[in-house]
């Protein structure tokens, strides 16, 4: 029974029954459920609260992904330079780059674009 079949049951033996002391054993006993679901659902919205908070905090310390453009394609940044694979500038979401080296490209993993495998890091 979950808290509304509760307190509806409690309004049913109300209206029907008079204050007998069964009747008020009983709704005390009913009371005390609806007072255990509350407590339930309060520490649960209190540690939801707690954790969108820290989900909160969390995401507005992530650091944006930094691209830098060179050679037609973008480069991802990294603490010691930049990756070994560059990401596609045309694509909307920046997929990464392939290396085909029969054909002297990278090429994009979509497959729709490409660049000179030439293409090299702004710093190299």
């Amino acid at each position: 029974m979950n808290a509304r079949d509760t307190a509806k049951e409690i309004v049913r033996i109300t209206s029907r029954a008079g204050p007998s002391k069964d009747v008020i054993d009983l709704l005390e006993k009913k009371l005390a459920i609806l007072t255990g679901e509350l407590s339930d659902a309060q520490r649960k919205i209190a540690g939801l609260e707690t954790e969108n908070n820290k989900l909160r905090t969390q995401l507005h310390n992530i650091q944006p992904v930094e691209f830098q453009e060179s050679m037609g394609v973008l480069w991802k940044r990294t603490p010691k330079g930049y990756e070994p694979h560059p990401y596609c500038k045309e694509c909307q979401n920046h997929p990464v780059m392939m290396p085909i080296k029969h054909a002297g490209i990278w090429l994009c993993a979509n497959g729709d674009h490409h660049a000179l495998l030439s293409a090299k890091p702004p710093s190299a």
